[in-house]
């Protein structure tokens, strides 16, 4: 810590004081926690010594204990509990890290995230009701149909558990601990990205994994034969005109699927002529084979056709249109999904259900693996969430082969 002797720090602090000030100094990020090192945090701690007795401590069966409890100093077991729990402290802050480099991540512009307590809950929507209709002078006004539809959520727990040896701490390799706990959070994090695009394209609805759940009964989301009102391809026989896939080329592309929506997708009410659906597109989803494509589409500043007459220019009807995101997630599911396409507002149909955010929580209790393995401490992270969509015009598939 710059310089500073942390046994003296611990000294003159005490332990629960410099547990405290540790937390202050990294929430206001005086220091970092490579600005640690766990060698000398144990010998700090008088537990450099001993750590194969570790085992031994104090700890065993107190997990439940606060951190102000374990680090009383009328404790015997004081110096182990600070550099577990200041050990601890550090290596979750490294995991969250690692969790939160979301450079080349597009999962959360997908997506909604809606909070909750409940897993497999039930969202709740209406029809769309019918609009007014003229009232002559004296004449009462019409009824309108209300009737509610929902979608069930589906969640799932997806974690890791870090154990941190003896030889790691006694060789002083902070630098691996450091590395092994942002690789586990990142990995968490890709794995919770993988879910959502995944979802987004469904993926999985051949195995029966949906993200499309009405009235708590999965369907594919993306229907072939159109019926759905949010696909274009060969096989869709409820709109005819939409019956021949489109590859993503240009923006006369972009502007038949934009026809598409505006005369195919309508609105569900049960009394009086369905409607189309005002829903602006926002983005476009591709594969990575079709990145530089969409990107040159939607970023050029000017149209070139030539034609027998010459050269003609024009600006470009789509420039800046919509957000251009790919993810190689949607390459690994092989086969058309390589030439396919999504254009919609996708955070309007697809929530994010989050019961625990990314946590990260210290095993402090003895362990089979402190005698098998030799280890000190685990560190486990994990996520309790899942992806849901709950509605179907806002995001348009389309066939690119």
């Amino acid at each position: 810590m710059h310089g500073t002797s942390l046994a003296s720090l611990i000294e003159s602090h005490g332990p629960a004081g410099f547990y405290r000030k540790v937390v202050d100094l990294l929430n206001e990020k005086q220091l970092t926690p490579d600005d640690f090192s766990y060698y000398e945090l144990a010998d700090a701690c008088g537990v450099l010594p001993r750590l194969r007795s570790l085992r031994d401590s104090a700890l065993a069966g107190n997990a439940a204990l606060p951190v102000e409890a374990l680090l009383a100093e009328s404790n015997p077991g004081v110096g182990t509990n600070l550099f577990q729990v200041v050990t601890g402290e550090l290596i979750g802050r490294k995991v969250i890290e690692g969790y939160e480099d979301d450079a080349g991540f597009i999962g959360d512009r997908l997506v909604s995230v809606m909070p909750s307590r409940l897993r497999q809950t039930k969202i709740a929507g209406f029809r769309a009701l019918a609009g007014p209709t003229e009232v002559a002078e004296g004449h009462p006004y019409e009824e309108s149909t209300f009737e509610e539809k929902y979608v069930t959520t589906q969640e799932s727990k997806q974690g890791r558990i870090l154990s941190i040896n003896e030889e790691l701490i006694a060789f002083d390799q902070t630098g691996e601990i450091n590395r092994r706990a942002m690789a586990l959070g990142y990995y968490l994090r890709q794995e919770r990205e993988r879910t959502i695009i995944r979802a987004v394209t469904d993926a999985d609805a051949a195995i029966g994994r949906h993200v499309y759940r009405p009235s708590g009964q999965g369907q594919t989301l993306y229907a072939a034969d159109g019926s759905l009102r949010n696909y274009i391809g060969g096989t869709n026989t409820t709109s005819p005109d939409f019956a021949a896939a489109i590859p993503l080329e240009d923006w006369t592309d972009i502007e038949e699927v934009l026809h598409y929506r505006a005369t195919e997708v309508r609105d569900d009410r049960v009394d009086g002529d369905q409607r189309p659906i005002l829903a602006p597109v926002r983005q476009l989803l591709v594969p990575e084979a079709l990145r530089g494509t969409a990107r040159s589409i939607v970023h050029s500043t000017e149209i070139h056709v030539t034609t027998s007459d010459g050269e003609t220019r024009f600006a470009n009807p789509v420039h800046g249109m919509v957000e251009v995101l790919s993810s190689p997630f949607i390459d690994e599911q092989g086969g058309t999904a390589g030439s396919d396409w999504y254009l919609g507002d996708f955070p309007r149909q697809f929530v994010w259900t989050e019961i625990w955010p990314v946590q990260t929580l210290l095993q402090r209790a003895d362990s089979e693996a402190a005698f098998e393995r030799d280890v000190v401490l685990r560190v486990k992270a994990r996520y309790y969430g899942g992806i849901s969509a709950v509605d179907t015009v806002f995001v348009t598939k389309v066939s690119g082969e």
